[in-house]
């Protein structure tokens, strides 16, 4: 039986897809790109803001036309629209056959055996399913998850309703597939959950990683801001494999929206954390997202916002229009912005950044760095990325060699000129 799979969403989204996949090799399914040409169709959702879900929905009623014009007989709807809404999926879209939460994604295989309507949605409760992986980013750079589920209740955010509170993977489990990453490849390893810094063995993940003889970068992501601990700093300082990169979604700089999202700190306390790293870490690429046209966010909220993005200067930013979200404290909340100034607020932080982009990366040109080769393109170039580019995220380093070079090997490039937030150089190989 063929089977295809649309996965969309975060990377951790991206890990059960993974895990999917593996389950269905297992058992005996052909994994199919060509959707026209399958059996069975699995869709993978995301439904973290409005986008999001819309983008999911549109998804699976795309599947569902290959009932029609293909050979498909049975689409599963698996990930956290399907959690959210539950029974609602089975409900209003009867071309679905198959519904899983969150928490059971492990019963695919059991999904597309069924013969009648299948759902199962296990309490949030419940410890995450762990499975092998088949890897979709390749084997050179990887994604691991050290936990699963959020406590942090922001009010704007439906994760805790979808992927449940906050639950640590074990140190050994980790550890266990961080060797096995590393055997199969693994050259980077980016440790990332709703919020790493909550786990309380990520100190000794990044040491203990870092010691795997083969692997040469340790990457953190989705750090929360109060949780930059002097030791999470010291051990990034300490740690040689360990990048100098931190990604903390900062969602606003004002403390009066800050405090509506439920979240803590202001312009001045944000600041200072950010200072903190970069003594502590002075070549350290800070990464951040912010939220506009939060719920009664004034002009001055704003003003605060945009000064914070001017001081700091972040090396990779992005910027979101808030998005209102059912069952949430924030959609409840008097003083909704409109549309159109949500966008247009998000668009001007947009342009603040982009009109900082020579402060950050003109400093770079005439510097050799160290990148990690991702591939070939088109033209005989190849792409890659510094220690201040995350996967997927940030930009990339487009680079010329005079001789070739193998995908996850490590290159040495001085960098020549930049285009927005691409870097282009020539490989400088030191001479023998």
């Amino acid at each position: 039986m063929k089977i295809g799979m649309i996965a969309l969403g975060c990377a951790k989204n991206r890990i059960d897809a993974e895990m999917m996949l593996k389950q269905l090799e297992d058992n005996g399914f052909e994994i199919c790109n060509d959707l026209a040409e399958c059996e069975g169709v699995i869709v993978h959702t995301c439904t973290f803001i409005d986008p999001a879900k819309s983008e999911s929905i549109e998804a699976i009623l795309d599947a569902a036309a290959y009932k029609e014009h293909g050979k498909l007989k049975r689409l599963v709807v698996t990930g956290c629209l399907a959690e959210r809404y539950r029974h609602e999926v089975l409900t209003q879209m009867p071309e679905v056959d198959a519904c899983l939460g969150s928490r059971s994604f492990d019963k695919v295989v059991d999904a597309l055996r069924a013969d009648t309507v299948f759902e199962e949605y296990k309490p949030l409760s419940c410890c995450p399913p762990e499975y092998g992986r088949i890897l979709t980013t390749g084997s050179k750079s990887v994604y691991l998850r050290i936990a699963e589920g959020c406590s942090n209740h922001c009010s704007y955010c439906v994760i805790p309703s979808v992927r449940g509170e906050f639950i640590p993977r074990s140190y050994d489990s980790v550890m266990d597939e961080a060797r096995l990453l590393a055997k199969n490849g693994a050259v980077e390893i980016n440790l990332i959950a709703q919020d790493t810094t909550r786990h309380p063995d990520l100190c000794r993940f990044i040491r203990d990683i870092a010691a795997i003889e083969s692997v040469h970068w340790v990457r953190i992501l989705y750090c929360r801001p109060e949780e930059i601990s002097d030791e999470l700093l010291q051990t990034m300082a300490e740690t040689q494999k360990c990048v100098p990169y931190i990604d903390v979604p900062l969602q606003h700089a004002s403390g009066r929206i800050l405090k509506k999202m439920n979240r803590s700190g202001d312009d001045k306390s944000l600041t200072d954390l950010i200072a903190k790293i970069r003594r502590v870490l002075p070549k350290c690429s800070v990464r951040t997202t912010f939220i506009t046209g939060f719920p009664t966010e004034s002009e001055e909220d704003f003003e605060i916002l945009c000064n914070f993005v001017k001081e700091n200067r972040f090396a990779n930013l992005g910027v979101f229009p808030y998005s209102r979200e059912e069952g949430t404290p924030a959609g409840r909340m008097r003083g909704q912005i409109p549309e159109d100034l949500k966008q247009r607020r998000a668009d001007l932080i947009m342009e603040i950044q982009h009109d900082l982009l020579p402060e950050t990366n003109e400093p770079l040109i005439g510097t050799t760095v160290e990148v990690l080769c991702e591939g070939a393109g088109d033209d005989g170039s190849y792409l890659g990325r510094a220690y201040f580019q995350a996967p997927e995220v940030d930009g990339k380093i487009i680079f010329t060699c005079d001789r070739p070079v193998c995908e996850g090997e490590f290159v040495p490039v001085t960098i020549e000129s930049y285009r927005e937030y691409d870097f282009y150089g020539t490989a400088s190989f030191p001479q023998e």
